[in-house]
């Protein structure tokens, strides 16, 4: 049951990094429980309900002149007894926008949980927080910001006396 389980979670989590990058967020609406909430750290606050995620994702991701890759990989499944699970996976993203002349790239850790109803695995929570973001030029690739989750002084300004 495990096996099948985690399978059938893998495949609802490629589902929605899928419909996420062909902006097809009715779709990816339905892969949510209608009581979900997401977390994203790069977003403005959190979201709850199905329709307030879809909302948040359409207002954010419609436009056809930005385009973006969310690679979710590495992913460690959970599950329990009692028809749920939990996953980390690990996030890859990318987001250009040469109409504003920007390109953001970093990567993420996605906590997610999971719910079975009627024998169908739906997504009750998906969030992550950041391991690095940096913010580029798209036309140039000139550095614009670049924040770390290791940063303690949060300057979000890279560290370059290492490099030579």
């Amino acid at each position: 049951m495990n096996l099948e389980a985690t399978e059938a979670i893998c495949r609802l989590k490629y589902a929605y990094f899928r419909l996420l990058d062909t902006k097809r967020f009715v779709e990816l609406g339905e892969l949510f429980v209608e009581d979900a909430t997401t977390d994203y750290q790069s977003a403005p606050g959190p979201q709850s309900g199905r329709a307030e995620i879809v909302e948040f994702l359409t207002s954010s991701l419609t436009d056809p002149g930005i385009v973006h890759v969310h690679n979710g990989h590495h992913p460690e499944i959970d599950v329990h007894d009692n028809g749920t699970a939990s996953g980390t996976w690990y996030l890859y993203d990318k987001v250009i926008a040469p109409a504003y002349d920007f390109l953001l790239e970093g990567t993420a850790l996605y906590e997610d949980v999971y719910v079975l109803v009627d024998g169908e695995w739906k997504i009750k929570h998906s969030g992550y927080r950041r391991i690095y973001e940096e913010h580029r030029k798209h036309s140039t690739g000139e550095l614009l910001s670049f924040t770390s989750r290791f940063d303690p002084e949060g300057s979000g300004q890279p560290d370059t006396t290492a490099i030579s």
